[in-house]
C-alpha cells in the first residue's frame, strides 16, 4: 500500500492532503485510496470477464 503524504490527493475530494494530519489520518486516507484502486480495478475486471 502506497501512504499518502501532505499534498497528494484526497481519496473523497481530490483536495491536496494538508500538512500536519495526524498520522492515523493518514493511514485511514491511504487505505480508503487503495480500497477505492482496488474496487475500480474489479469493476474493470469484472466488465473484461463477463463478454
Amino acid at each position: 500500500m502506497k501512504l499518502l503524504k501532505p499534498g497528494d490527493p484526497c481519496p473523497c475530494c481530490g483536495q491536496p492532503l494538508k500538512e500536519g494530519l495526524p498520522t492515523e489520518t493518514m493511514v485511514f486516507l491511504s487505505w480508503l485510496a487503495e480500497g477505492m484502486a482496488l474496487r475500480r480495478a474489479m469493476k474493470g475486471w469484472e466488465k473484461e470477464n463477463a463478454e
